[in-house]
């Protein structure tokens, strides 16, 4: 793949994944609502439970389609880190999915998991910090 068709690929990533968190911050911020009871009365754990589960589906394909991406001369240490930032991301929302329960949702792996997903975005980012563009 060419660097510039990298580049635009990634950028396309980029937008998915802000999609993909800000979906997961709104279901946090709805589980956090249910619990104290100011919420609609169409919102409950088990509703978000489901809605979490197809959007992880969705996330987990989006991952998958990002893993196959093949990053040209001076990019595979950056794709490489992206990649396990994506897969961190992943990991970090099926925890917090473990946590939502039909009827409450257990704080500790819910904050442990909304804390995996805040290092596995640092991780992302700290990549394009690092990136080296390679000269021309």
């Amino acid at each position: 793949m060419l660097t510039t068709e990298y580049i635009q690929c990634v950028n396309q990533e980029l937008e998915r994944l802000l999609v993909f968190e800000t979906v997961f911050k709104e279901y946090a911020h709805t589980c956090r609502n249910i619990e104290k009871g100011n919420c609609l009365a169409s919102e409950s754990f088990s509703n978000i439970r489901l809605y979490f589960s197809k959007n992880i589906i969705r996330f987990d394909r989006f991952v998958q389609q990002c893993a196959k991406v093949t990053a040209p001369s001076g990019y595979e240490r950056f794709n490489n880190t992206l990649i396990d930032g994506l897969k961190g991301i992943r990991k970090a929302v099926l925890a917090i999915l473990g946590a939502i329960e039909p009827d409450h949702m257990d704080h500790e792996q819910f904050e442990d998991g909304l804390e995996a997903q805040k290092a596995a975005r640092a991780e992302i980012d700290h990549a394009f910090e690092e990136i080296n563009v390679p000269a021309f």
